[in-house]
Formats: C-alpha cells, structure tokens, sequence
C-alpha cells in the first residue's frame, strides 16, 4: 500500500509541473554544464523544483554543477570541503552537514536534487530534498523556495510542511565570494511575527544555502543594508554558518570549550508520513570517540520535548568507534537490538546514519554489536560498510 501512495504522489507531482515561483519550466531555462560553477547567485532564478519521492541513489561520488554545487545526505556520505567558524573536535572535524545540501539527480542529468528547510506544524525546520534544473542563480532559487506563496504552500499541504519566508519576501541579490555569501533581501523579511519565527527563518536560510560547497558564511541584508539586529531581537551581527546557527533549539550562543552538533530525531508528519529532523545541542570538546559516545547517548534518552521522539533504545552506548579510509565502525552496546518492528529499525538505521553524517571525511559505516558482526533484529546487516545518505527526507523516508 506504501509503495502505491508513493508511486500516486510521484505521478500527481509530475503532472502538476508546478516550480517555487508559480511558474512551469520553459524550453528557455539556461543549464549549467557539470564542468561549469559560478559564483554569482544572483541570476536566473526562475527555476522548477518539483518534490521528489523517488528510491534513494546511494550516488556518493556526484558533482553537481550550479552556483555554488556540494554533495547532500539521506543514504550516508559526506565530504572533505573546508569548515569555517567554530571550534574543531580533536583529530576529526563536525562539520555540521555542510556543502552536503545538493547532489546531481542520478536520473536526470540536467536536474539536482537540493536540500530546503521548511517548518512543520509544530514549528520545527525538516530538511527536505526537492529537484531543481541546473542553471545559474540555482541559490536563489533555493531561497525563493522558502517564501510563503500559493503555489509552494499547495505543493507542501499533503506533508504538513510550511514556507518559512514572510509572504511577498523578495530576493534582490545574492553575492557569493571566498565562501561568503551576502544575500540581500527586500523589506517583507523583517514581517516574522515573533522572534521564535525570526530564529527559524535565520536558520533555515543559513542551512538551505551552506548546503552548497561554495557557501560556508552567510550575511543577511535587508534593502541593502547589514543590521546587527531583526526586529524581533534575532541577532545578525556576525556572519553566520553551520557551527554558529543553532536549529529547532533554544540554545542561541555557543559556549567556550564546547562544540555545536546536530542529533536527528524524527518528527511527527502527516498520516503515516514521519520525517529525519536535526536538533542542534552543545557537547563538550573532546578525543572524537568521547564525542560520538556523548552524541549517541543524548540520542538513547527520551526528548524533553513532545514535538519529536528517538528510536535509539534506552540504554544503548557506544563502546568503541574507530575510523580508517574514509570508513568508520561503531561498536554499540547489546541493547541497540531492545526494540521490535521494521519501522523502528528503519527509524534507528537513519538516525545513526545522518547523524554520523556530520563527521568530516566519513563516507562509510559499519555497525558491530558488543564487538561482534551480526544483523538487527528485523534482519538489516549492518556489519560491511554502508554508503552515507545522499539526500534529506527525499522527499519522504517512507
């Protein structure tokens, strides 16, 4: 019944042709050959991004071509780009997920598949992956698709998902120099209703556009000018990046000796639609096996909040993990396997997967249980190497 409600959505997604800006794809649009990236954002937005609920590709080695292109998430990889801002863990980098945000479609050579954050119904941001052509202005594009219109609020309704832009929000340009990225917005940006909405649209913009590798800093500008403040309070002073934007947390301000990660839980959707979420915490500096074991056992204990809920057995520890070519092996504790159901163990398989995807240089994993090879429960071998994700909630992981 699944594969048939997701094969209707792909077909009635088709059909409609809709893109972001209202407006069907023309024979016209400029595509970017692969061997071509600009820096200059700011053009030929006018693109279609259609929700993909395609089988994930597992295409690890893409290169796709746009203004400012990396490589996303949802099967297990990530890549090697440089990180700017925030402190290092020691020996291996968090690099929080970015330049993972756009991959080239495996099945369409002229299209990527890019990574934009709307909110759910309970105000959290979902990373979710939708398909663009390749052209120029490709980032502004992106953004354009986080404005709250009629036609993106009707592609989205089915998923309980919501544009995170103030409608009528316009982008008047888009700089892309050195990894810094200076996007100017028009005066609608300054409507969000409270600084809760304002902290998300931030939020949502910083991750949506450091998704590409060329973007690691983004300055937001409003009519041209640079504010330290929104006016809800939201502070704009700085440049902001993946390791100082905290996303569907309270926490705002990094402290020192600590390092800024991103867990994934899942969140509740729409009927039997749930979907990965990162919740952004603090975890103190340490040797990168002690940092992973803190993250994983953050990810063992119930959520404080309602809103989201974890798969991880309680109890579950990571005993060991080691790294080596691009590969690493976590060695969980035995109660990894104290769950029952192929749901759960989808849910499980994910959150350690995006999780861990926020690691520099890791492209593979393995999963030992008390240092042995063996399969979970529902039968999932987990002991040879498995590719990271490509994509986000692609369009739905389900």
């Amino acid at each position: 019944m699944k594969r048939f409600v997701s094969i209707l959505l792909a077909v009635m997604i088709l059909i409609s042709g809709c893109s972001f800006i209202g407006k069907k794809q023309s024979d016209s649009d400029k595509i970017i050959p692969d061997s071509v990236q600009t820096d200059n954002a700011g053009n030929s937005a006018e693109s279609a991004f259609n929700i993909n609920n395609t089988a994930q590709s597992g295409s690890s080695g893409a290169s796709a071509a746009a203004t400012a292109s990396s490589t996303g998430s949802d099967k297990l990889l990530t890549d090697s780009s440089g990180v700017s801002g925030g402190p290092e863990a020691i020996g291996m980098l968090i690099d929080n997920g970015a330049g993972k945000g756009v991959v080239n479609d495996p099945k369409d050579k002229d299209s990527i598949l890019i990574t934009l954050y709307y909110r759910n119904k309970e105000g959290l941001l979902v990373p979710v992956t939708r398909k663009v052509s390749k052209q120029e202005g490709v980032a502004k594009a992106a953004i354009n698709g986080l404005v709250d219109q009629a036609v993106t609020r009707e592609q989205l309704a089915y998923y309980g998902l919501y544009p995170v832009l103030p409608q009528g929000t316009k982008i008047k340009g888009i700089s892309i120099k050195n990894g810094n990225a200076a996007i100017d917005f028009s005066k609608e940006f300054l409507n969000a209703e409270n600084k809760q909405n304002e902290q998300m649209m931030v939020s949502s913009v910083v991750y949506t556009l450091t998704g590409f590798k060329t973007i690691s800093n983004v300055e937001i500008r409003v009519d041209g000018k640079t504010l330290d403040r929104l006016v809800n309070g939201t502070d704009l002073s700085k440049s902001r990046n993946r390791q100082n934007t905290f996303i569907n947390s309270e926490e705002t301000e990094l402290k020192e000796g600590f390092i800024k990660c991103d867990l994934y839980y899942m969140a509740y959707g729409t009927k039997d639609i749930n979907y990965m979420m990162p919740v952004s915490t603090q975890i103190e500096n340490s040797e990168d096996s002690q940092l992973l074991a803190a993250m994983f056992s953050e990810l063992s204990k119930k959520p404080s909040a309602a809103e989201y809920f974890t798969s991880f057995p309680e109890g579950t520890k990571l005993l060991s993990f080691d790294e080596s070519s691009n590969l690493a092996t976590l060695n969980f504790s035995s109660q990894i396997s104290n769950y029952g159901g192929s749901e759960k163990e989808n849910s499980l398989l994910n959150q350690i997967y995006y999780t861990i995807s926020q690691l520099k240089n890791i492209k593979k994993v393995k999963i030992l249980i008390d240092g042995k090879e063996a399969a979970l429960p529902e039968g999932s071998e987990v002991a040879s190497a498995k590719a990271l994700p490509d994509t986000w909630n692609k369009i739905i992981d389900k």
